[in-house]
């Protein structure tokens, strides 16, 4: 068998099987007792056993084993038919002896002279879930529970009986059919000639013309002919469903049936010896066995003649797949671990998901991937954004996890943001994002495990789209629920009420057969083979020849032998009874496999002149097909490698892609030449070397991730490492075809270094630092000269910047705020608004003085602003004002510093894009400005002009405010945010009592950030944020798409998690799109995007995910700072290990102490020319002593305490 789920954002079940071999055991080429095979059951072994007319045959796959009167204690070789219960007893209904029974190696025989039976003439028997045999005679019907006979004989000439899972008794007579009650038979409906079988919740009955089915309760829920279905013929003899809920009719006269796929099998094209059937019986998910009245018995199953694919599942920019081995592979992009190989490093050929072997099926999601195993357990992985893996967290995983503990899983699809699952009694099951009732449980609750959806147990097909869900029922009905912004419910609207929470039948048919949900679309195939469309159609994907949305279901052209469909996110792919490929919709990326790109086809279109397409499966923008010998072939977009053929190149025809098979891993992974910058890692390779050689890949984070590349040889250098870092280091092997799983090789630590930086402030898409020796640097964009180099030209590598000795700095979008450690305020950059303060609107490309004051002790930039405060505490603000940023009560611009009321006893300000906040000498902390998000923290979302208190605490020690969120620390540790949480840049999901749960929406009050109290310092940019623990360690959460974060991944995260496990991070400082960090040893490092040149490595080429280090760096300008050689000031020694001494030839009035930060340390006074300070007690790191002379002269240098 093999099976499509489609997807992007959609997921459909549909299933089909391709050409199958036949293999003939009879009396002339095998041991088996006779060519009449009239039924067959299989037990616990995996053992076949054969009804004839000659006995009871076995057969264990290999040799046929029979019993019949000569060799047995069996009374009768004539067997009508066998079952076999749950203590593994085998029944055996003779034509004229009565009852046999084989319970081991024990025959028994029941007649009617030695038993209940009314006579010996037995026309039928079952056995129920209690072991309770059920017996039709003439005389009615027989029940034996082992002990007692009891015969109902007010329905005599019952000709057929089954019993369904709820031990529920069905027989027939003269065409009626009836349920026995337990004392009688109540009617159930006419014109049905015998049951077939009970399955699951449904009753299979032969009917006058055609297939009935029922429900365990009696409602008919089809009647199928071959008018109005693909039925393939009106003599029914046998029907079975097999472990994907596929049903299978042997015909009498037509060959053997694929009805729910709606393909035949004959004599003709799968070499049957008859089209005659008799009975049969599926085995697994792939072996169909099938015993005729003179041909014997024939095993048929799946022809492999070249190809390897079984399922396939595309992935919004990956793919799924498991082979007819029962293998689950993987290639495409892994950036949220939807590959499931313990990473997220993108793969361009197949990897091997595991070792194990007993996959069933599989559906891929957007970013995550659901399945189930052969045992009926459900698995997640990928992306879990909304808890949609369902395992009760909101955490990635990067390999298959098991959800729950059922084992009756039958069906999955993976949407967007939410999942949906049938279980085997018919019951459906969703989880995940809800926002607008894709879930279908009546409310918009987000669900973080399965929850049932309503009390019905008759649900048969799924799909899940975008924002919408879809389901057919086993009355062929259809149902909708969700999202409809493009009337992809198909309920006449466009709007999404209310009642839109729970299933909605659409329409009244029931003779709907195949669904797919595409990006805002749905697309079906009825019973009579014609195929329908509704929902968005702007790409044409609705494939009706026009390009207007429809809100109801409309008809795809007047074809009536569609057979599949797959709805990509706005293409779509179908095939057709004959085996011809289709396609139709968006073509940008050659999706369409047509030959062509760029261009938008509004009707179904064929593709080549193929007949032997089998399944299909539309992503976002790449499309799979597998055609009936289990080849694969694909087309369209293939940035991340997603078409697996092992390329990157985009495909507008349908390439065929090499079955992948085994790759041997690479053994004894080493590490030597470690220095503090440098590695070597080595390995061991494969006895025949791998076609592609081998990947390698190394990261501070234990998840596959970080840096990657490739090599041909064992070995490879790595270079520009972080001084006393820890890395982790994998390697794979690349066989072309197939790539090996990653080998984890362990753990080095670089060798220690000293650095020379000391403070670093990263702007939206550039940043500036400043060494140990007073000297700015500056990189990254530069339209608008916020570099301060005294051009607008981009700088991939750090540039002087003609300003030393900065205390503070602030960088914003576009311009820069630095105060000096004589307490000058220096601007420079874009001054559209006049946030440089320098009476002008006149950008500025290098460093300019702001007044003459020399008391400034704070600085933040905001969008287009500036605020900060001076030593006397008085509050001042300039630039861009319609907010109300500046806190004045008014919306005025001013370009000038301007005093903000008359308090003095602000601390230090923090500015977001259009919002302050500010920190209070009593420890309050107040906020002023635009509050759409609630990011000014008050309970509400109106815009404040002047300042107000956020709730009432006095215990606020450190703040931080960037886009529309705000963050800050208590003296007590813990951490709090509040705002915009869209990028989860808040990092309070999951925490008590916080509705951001989703990673959506904003909290217009403070909630904590977690449980830890340790917190140090905070930091944030519009998109993500970090902090620094008191034991020295970083940690990110937020936007990651660019690897800002700098864990490895490119995983959004939704809470704090640690970068490394250096525990030596002095200070951090964040760019929309880069984290840079320096340690206590003055090394820095940054992480991110790279595009503007922000990494400082003197390119643009790839970001990092992990952090690296920014040289240091020499320059022509000269340093403003005061160096003790050239100066009667002296301060030693340097670096420092306890005592301090500072002397001069002037009088040293006072000193005064600061972290690098600007944290104030010590204030003394000297009152002479020297004086010795004890630093014993002082933390490791770099820090700044302000000496004040006499004369009010005022000298700064930096020192290192060890």
């Amino acid at each position: 068998m093999r099976k499509i789920y489609l997807m992007l954002l959609i997921f459909l079940s549909v299933t089909a099987f391709g050409q199958y071999s036949s293999e003939v055991y009879n009396t002339s080429n095998s041991g088996i007792g006779s060519n009449n095979v009239r039924d067959i059951e299989i037990d616990n072994n995996g053992v076949l056993w054969l009804s004839t007319n000659n006995g009871v045959s076995t057969f264990n796959g290999t040799a046929f084993t029979n019993y019949n009167t000569s060799n047995s204690g069996i009374m009768s070789n004539a067997i009508l038919e066998i079952e076999i219960d749950g203590l593994q007893r085998k029944w055996m209904a003779s034509q004229n002896n009565g009852i046999i029974v084989l319970n081991g190696t024990t025959w028994s025989n029941y007649t009617a002279s030695n038993s209940g039976l009314p006579n010996n003439a037995i026309k039928g028997i079952a056995v129920d879930g209690t072991n309770t045999l059920w017996v039709i005679t003439s005389g009615g019907l027989t029940k034996f529970n082992g002990t007692t006979w009891t015969t109902y004989s007010s329905l005599p000439n019952i000709n057929s009986l089954k019993v369904d899972s709820n031990n529920g008794v069905w027989v027939t007579n003269n065409n009626t059919l009836y349920k026995f009650n337990g004392t009688d038979f109540t009617f159930i409906g006419q014109n049905v000639k015998k049951l077939l079988n009970c399955s699951g919740t449904k009753v299979y009955a032969e009917g006058i013309d055609g297939l009935l089915t029922y429900t365990n309760s009696g409602t008919l829920l089809g009647n199928y002919t071959q008018s109005n279905s693909c039925l393939g013929g009106s003599t029914l003899n046998a029907l079975d469903v097999d472990n994907d809920g596929r049903e299978w009719i042997a015909l009498g006269g037509s060959g053997l049936q694929n009805f729910s796929d709606c393909i035949i099998y004959t004599a003709a094209n799968s070499n049957l010896p008859s089209n005659i059937l008799t009975t049969l019986k599926t085995q697994n998910k792939s072996t169909v066995w099938i015993g005729y009245s003179q041909n014997g018995l024939v095993k048929a199953t799946p022809q492999n003649m070249g190809g390897c694919w079984d399922v396939i599942s595309t992935g919004s920019s990956y793919s799924v797949g498991i082979k007819t081995d029962g293998t689950l592979w993987a290639w495409g992009n892994d950036n949220n671990s939807q590959l499931g190989d313990g990473g997220v490093i993108a793969r361009n050929a197949a990897v091997q998901i595991g070792t194990e072997s007993n996959w069933k099926t599989v559906s891929a999601g957007s970013s995550h991937v659901l399945a189930i195993k052969n045992n009926g357990t459900l698995w997640a992985w990928g992306s879990n954004s909304s808890s949609k893996l369902g395992d009760y967290t909101n955490a990635n995983r990067i390999v298959p996890i098991q959800i729950g503990t059922a084992t009756t899983w039958k069906d999955v699809s993976a949407g967007s943001d939410h999942s949906l699952a049938l279980r085997t009694d018919g019951t459906l099951w969703t989880w995940g994002n809800n926002d607008y009732g894709q879930l279908g449980d009546g409310s918009y609750i987000l669900r973080a495990i399965p929850f049932k959806v309503g009390t019905a147990t008759n649900w048969v097909k799924i799909a899940a789209g975008s924002e919408h869900s879809v389901g057919i029922k086993a009355d062929g009905t259809l149902w909708t629920w969700g999202g409809n912004t493009s009337g992809q419910l198909g309920n006449g609207t466009n709007v999404k009420t209310i009642y839109d929470v729970s299933p909605k039948q659409v329409g009244t048919d029931t003779n709907w057969l195949k669904i797919s949900a595409g990006s805002y679309y749905t697309l079906a195939v009825k019973s009579n083979g014609t195929l329908w469309g509704w929902g968005s159609n702007q790409s044409g994907q609705l494939g009706n020849g026009t390009l207007s949305n429809s809100n109801s279901p409309v008809q795809i052209g007047t074809a009536t032998n569609w057979n599949i469909v797959s709805a990509g996110s706005s293409h779509a792919l179908g095939i057709k009874t004959n085996g011809t490929l289709w396609s139709w919709g968006y073509n940008n990326y050659g999706q369409l496999g047509n030959g062509t790109s760029g261009n938008t086809v509004n009707i179904p279109t064929q593709v080549g002149t193929s007949t032997n397409s089998l399944l299909v499966s539309a992503g976002s923008y790449h499309s799979l097909e597998v055609n009936f010998e289990g080849s694969l072939r694909t087309s369209g977009l293939n940035s991340s490698g997603q078409l697996g053929d092992n390329t990157l190149v985009q495909k507008n025809t349908f390439t065929a892609i090499v079955c992948p098979s085994s790759c041997n891993v690479p053994t004894q992974l080493s590490v030597a030449n470690i220095t503090s910058t440098t590695a070597t890692i080595n390995w061991a390779g494969t006895t025949t070397a791998p076609a592609n050689g081998y990947m390698y890949a190394y990261s501070t984070n234990q998840i596959v991730g970080g840096i990657n590349g490739t090599t041909l040889s064992n070995t490879v250098n790595l270079t520009n490492l972080a001084p006393n870092t820890t890395y982790y280091y994998w390697v794979a092997s690349h066989c072309g075809s197939s790539q090996s799983r990653w080998v984890y090789g362990g753990t080095f630590t670089t060798l220690a270094d000293s650095g020379c930086w000391s403070i670093v402030a990263g702007g939206s898409t550039y940043a500036i630092a400043m060494k140990s020796d007073g000297t700015t640097w500056s990189w990254g964009k530069n339209e608008f000269g916020q570099l301060g180099d005294g051009t607008t030209v981009n700088r991939t590598a750090p540039v002087q910047v003609g300003i030393s000795n900065i205390w503070k700095m602030s960088a914003g979008d576009q311009h820069v705020a630095a105060i000096k450690t004589d307490g000058t305020l220096w601007v420079w950059g874009r001054n559209n608004f006049g946030q440089l303060g320098t009476g002008n609107t006149v950008d500025t490309t290098i460093p300019v003085k702001i007044g003459m004051a020399t008391d400034w002790v704070s600085v933040a930039v905001g969008s287009y602003f500036t605020i900060a405060v001076k030593a006397n505490g008085t509050l001042w603000a300039w630039g861009h004002n319609t907010y109300g940023q500046f806190g004045n009560g008014t919306t005025y611009d001013k370009n000038v510093p301007t005093q903000i009321g008359t308090l003095t006893n602000w601390k230090t300000v923090t500015a977001g894009d259009n919002h302050v906040l500010a920190l209070k000498t009593d420890g309050t902390i107040w906020a002023w400005g635009e509050n759409y998000s609630g990011q000014l923290g008050i309970g509400s979302t109106t815009n404040r002009t002047t300042p107000v208190q956020i709730l009432t605490g006095t215990t606020w020690k450190s703040i931080a405010a960037k886009g529309s969120h705000s963050l800050a620390i208590k003296t007590d540790g813990t951490l709090y945010g509040w705002g915009s949480n869209i990028h989860s840049q808040l990092g309070t999901e999951g925490t008590s009592g916080s509705s951001l749960g989703t990673g959506l929406g904003s909290s217009a009050s403070p909630y904590p950030v977690g449980t830890a109290t340790d917190w140090k310092l905070v930091e944030t940019a519009s998109f993500s944020s970090a902090a620094i623990k008191n034991d020295g360690t970083l940690w990110t959460w937020g936007a990651n798409g660019d690897g800002t974060l700098g864990d490895g991944t490119l995983i959004r995260r939704r809470n704090p998690v640690q970068i490394g496990t250096s525990t030596d991070r002095q200070s951090v400082s964040l760019s929309d799109y880069n984290t840079y960090t320096i340690s206590n040893d003055g090394i820095l490092s940054v992480t991110g995007w790279n595009l503007e040149g922000q990494l400082g490595n003197g390119t643009t080429d790839a970001g990092r995910t992990i952090l690296l280090p920014i040289s240091c760096v020499t320059g022509s300008l000269q340093s403003q700072e005061i160096s003790p050689v050239s100066s009667n000031l002296k301060v030693y020694p340097n670096p420092v290990q306890d005592y301090l001494t500072v002397s001069s030839d002037k009088k040293i009035i006072s000193v005064t102490v600061f972290t690098i930060s600007g944290q104030l340390i010590l204030t003394q006074e000297i009152n002479d020319f020297k004086g010795i300070l004890n630093f014993s007690d002082l933390q490791s790191g770099v820090y700044m002593i302000k000496v004040v002379e006499a004369g009010n002269i005022v000298k700064s240098v930096k020192f290192i305490k060890k």
